[in-house]
């Protein structure tokens, strides 16, 4: 079968080679690929830009699919979607805690495990979803990233109705912050920049219910103070991993408020320490998913709260993957879907 395989370290050590298919073993189950998303942390892979990972590997680890085997409750042919782990020691404290997913051994499909921008893969069978039936398999392959913001957000931040979010960065991790913001009953304000990238993308978070939109360049945080009669965001959420943002979201954040910090810089970033020490806020660093923040979306995009089909700009074959790598490099849109 056909697979765009990074087959050594180093920038675009890229290419679609003929693979062997994945054979099934006790606890894992082989799923069809029907439509794999493009993640920035593809991307960060393919160019080596600081982002760990095992070649050769086969990349992707957003996807959906169907079922290729009959296997305990799953019947060949059931639609699906599934989670990104793909083994962890079982172990450790966070293992044997019900954290699997912060497990330092942890390893990845897409990264440390063969991943989806292929044919055929091989998952565990507890991290299948199932794909609620008025959702298409394109709709379906970007779940992942609801998945993990729904659990920063919701899980982990603690959000609730009547809260003010403030969003930093609209692209996929952004536009999907504001949609679950939003379905949780929060005041949403979303932040990016006066290019015309992100021009397009606030004006797609607007479609999708943004109650704000605001620029980084016209002094965000007195623009926040002012929203909330001077007290500032209950939660921000930094999507973009710009510096600058950075910053933002930490001073839009009110006393005793969350900062989630979502982006991932590409360099360190000195920050006011003593002034946020004095403010109480509670900094979550989020990485990741759960198996509940899983189900939680998919409900949400069952009802339509959060929609997933206006971020994708197109779908591509597997055999054009250079020219969809291109596109979700330096396109407008916040997703590109391959289709093997």
């Amino acid at each position: 079968m056909k697979a765009l395989v990074k087959y050594a370290k180093g920038p675009w050590n890229i290419r679609l080679e003929d693979v062997s298919e994945p054979q099934t073993k006790e606890g894992y189950i082989i799923v069809d690929v029907k439509a794999a998303g493009i993640c920035a942390s593809d991307l960060l892979i393919i160019h080596d830009k600081g982002h760990p990972y095992e070649p050769p590997v086969i990349l992707g680890h957003e996807f959906s699919g169907v079922v290729a085997e009959d296997k305990g409750e799953w019947k060949k042919g059931d639609r699906i979607t599934s989670q990104t782990t793909f083994s962890t020691c079982g172990k450790c404290y966070l293992c044997r805690s019900g954290y699997p997913q912060h497990c330092p051994e942890k390893r990845v499909i897409g990264v440390k495990a063969n991943g989806a921008f292929t044919e055929k893969i091989l998952v565990p069978i507890d991290g299948l979803h199932r794909i609620p039936d008025n959702i298409s398999f394109e709709e379906a392959a970007i779940t992942e990233i609801g998945a993990d913001v729904l659990y920063a957000l919701n899980e982990r931040a603690g959000l609730q109705p009547g809260q003010f979010v403030v969003i930093f960065g609209p692209g996929a991790v952004g536009l999907f912050a504001s949609q679950v913001a939003k379905a949780t009953g929060a005041e949403v304000a979303i932040v990016g920049t006066k290019t015309e990238r992100d021009e397009y993308r606030l004006s797609l978070a607007e479609k999708l219910g943004a109650d704000y939109v605001l620029y980084a360049e016209e002094d965000p945080v007195s623009e926040i103070r002012k929203l909330t009669n001077g007290m500032g965001a209950d939660v921000a959420f930094e999507a973009s991993g710009a510096p600058p943002a950075v910053l933002q979201a930490l001073e839009v954040t009110r006393n005793l408020g969350k900062l989630i910090a979502f982006g991932i810089p590409k360099r360190d970033i000195t920050i006011p320490w003593n002034r946020m020490v004095f403010k109480a806020i509670e900094v979550i660093f989020h990485l990741s998913s759960s198996w509940t923040s899983w189900e939680k979306i998919l409900t949400l995009m069952k009802e339509g709260k959060v929609k997933t089909k206006p971020l994708i700009s197109r779908v591509y074959k597997l055999e054009d993957w250079e020219e969809a790598l291109k596109e979700a490099e330096y396109g407008y849109s916040p997703r590109v879907v391959l289709r093997p």
